[in-house]
């Protein structure tokens, strides 16, 4: 079970803080939220992930596929953070 709580940061910004587990289900929750605010211009996006324990593989390749200019992933757990550069590093991202 995935938590997506949406805080406005600024008129430029918008933090979605997630609390549980990201699985492929949980993440279609995800997507669909990051997409709303996904289709403004200049808008980042910032993805609190200070209160996620797990994330599957196939969601951690889509969120090192999209990570960059408008989406700051922030507050992973270390072992998170080297599965997103991991993946980021070997193209599989890109």
């Amino acid at each position: 079970m995935l938590r997506i709580t949406e805080n406005s940061e600024n008129c430029t910004a918008v933090r979605l803080r997630l609390d549980g587990n990201i699985s492929v289900e949980s993440y279609a929750d995800l997507k669909e939220v990051f997409q709303r605010y996904d289709t403004v211009p200049g808008r980042t996006i910032i993805l609190d992930m200070g209160g996620v324990d797990f994330i599957s593989d196939e969601p951690a390749r889509q969120l090192a596929k999209l990570r960059g200019e408008n989406l700051r992933i922030i507050n992973c757990s270390p072992f998170i953070e080297t599965l997103l550069e991991t993946l980021d590093s070997r193209g599989i991202g890109h």
